[in-house]
């Protein structure tokens, strides 16, 4: 499945004759990745595009959540859960040439799940982004961001125990921008 989505984004910057600029985010994020469960996490995306639109390829890992019931009828009191999401989309920044750019954007989000004591499968799911950035263009910018991730992860624990779960959620996430 993870071949298929770097298949997409590489599509999607080579079919694309608008790429001609672009950056590299850098960025800590805090959010909920299940169930009202919030960790601090690690990302970096790169864009390539021109003044407004950008295709944007993402990676975000969060930090392992201890002690934690991921499904009510599991037997398994105290699991371990670790979230990593993989997003690929299209971003449309504002007001080419100020130093304070907001943005809007959405895409497709490819969820990596696990658990210590159950096993967990990640899914495709979606996101949609809302962010400012500020500083020189080329150059090094701020930035700070709104981004809420669904997707659905599939939960098999014990002899035949199956169950679904949302992972994902609201995040804020901040940063900084190295625009080329």
């Amino acid at each position: 499945m993870r071949r298929v989505f770097l298949v997409m984004a590489a599509c999607c910057v080579f079919a694309s004759p608008a790429l001609a600029g672009g950056g590299i985010d850098l960025f800590l994020s805090y959010g909920e990745i299940m169930d009202s469960e919030s960790e601090l996490g690690l990302g970096a995306r790169v864009s390539l595009g021109g003044e407004h639109w950008a295709v944007d390829a993402a990676f975000t890992g969060y930090q392992t959540v201890e002690d934690v019931k991921i499904v009510d009828d599991s037997p398994y009191e105290d699991d371990n859960f670790r979230y990593r999401v993989y997003d690929l989309g299209l971003r449309y920044n504002f007001y080419s040439g100020h130093k304070l750019r907001p943005y809007l954007g959405a895409g497709a989000s490819l969820a990596s799940a696990s658990a210590s004591s159950v096993n967990v499968d990640g899914d495709l799911g979606l996101y949609a982004i809302a962010g400012l950035r500020y500083g020189k263009t080329p150059g090094i910018q701020f930035m700070g961001e709104l981004i809420y991730r669904w997707a659905e992860a599939d939960v098999k624990y014990g002899i035949d125990g199956e169950d679904t779960i949302d992972v994902g959620g609201l995040a804020l996430q901040v940063g900084l921008s190295f625009i080329f």
